[in-house]
């Protein structure tokens, strides 16, 4: 298990080093992320978001029961959008309205050191692109309205407070 890093904590705002081996060190921080996920029953989490500046990200396929897990991940395709509330781990119980494509091509790093290819659609497809944001250093505030910002502006101050300690 690891401790999942909040709205506010520099790392988050970093981008990800590329990862250069799988090793061990990067076969247990996958595992980790796993476990970590699992119990905080969300369906993405990036390495940057569990401490670790590195270009990782897994998903949980809730319909298929399967982890994917991509490292160096790059979105080759986008098609049709969709606006969609989206919240995340490192922002808990907060959720903005994003516009995203409905569908991607993302190619990866799987954890056998394969280059994978991966159509994503819907859901999956939403959490892929978040996780890419979050490798990247963005996070779902900077797509949010300034009513949203509003809306949750007193648990926005609590995580922030709650970073500086």
């Amino acid at each position: 298990m690891r401790k999942i890093r909040t709205y506010g904590e520099p790392i988050l705002r970093k981008k990800a080093e590329e990862v250069k081996d799988i090793d061990d060190k990067t076969l247990k921080l996958i595992n980790s992320m796993k476990e970590t996920l699992l119990k905080a029953q969300g369906i993405g989490l990036a390495g940057p978001q569990v401490g670790v500046s590195k270009r990782i990200f897994i998903t949980y396929d809730k319909e298929k029961e399967n982890f994917i897990t991509l490292i160096n991940p790059v979105i080759l395709e986008k098609n049709g959008y969709e606006i969609d509330i989206e919240g995340c781990l490192s922002f808990p119980e907060i959720f903005f309205s994003i516009n995203r494509a409905k569908k991607v091509i993302v190619k990866g790093i799987n954890e056998k050191g394969k280059e994978i290819i991966v159509e994503a659609n819907g859901i999956i497809a939403r959490c892929f692109q978040h996780e890419i944001d979050h490798l990247n250093g963005i996070l779902i505030i900077d797509y949010a309205t300034q009513n949203e910002k509003n809306f949750y502006k007193e648990k926005l101050e609590h995580l922030l407070q709650k970073s500086k300690k």
